[in-house]
């Protein structure tokens, strides 16, 4: 569980470094979806599928489902990392 918080700590702020406002991520719950909620686009989508491969060595196709979950994400980053 702390693994996972730290993570969602991480992937938040990697959403921060690619431009999204840092205040409303700090208000952010793990069941916001990405472009529902956070209203990522297309361009900002993609710049965290590069972000998430520099900051943790994993690919994460954001576009193999309908909108990812701050939670999901997170939980898919650790996944990858451990090689689950």
């Amino acid at each position: 569980m702390h693994e996972t918080a730290d993570l969602l700590s991480a992937v938040t702020a990697t959403l921060v470094e690619i431009g999204l406002d840092e205040t409303e991520l700090a208000e952010a719950t793990t069941d916001w979806k990405l472009r529902a909620e956070l209203g990522l686009s297309s361009v900002e989508t993609t710049e965290l599928q590069l972000a998430l491969k520099q900051r943790f060595g994993v690919t994460v196709d954001l576009w193999d489902q309908d909108d990812y979950t701050l939670g999901q994400l997170a939980e898919l980053v650790g996944e990858q990392r451990s090689g689950s």
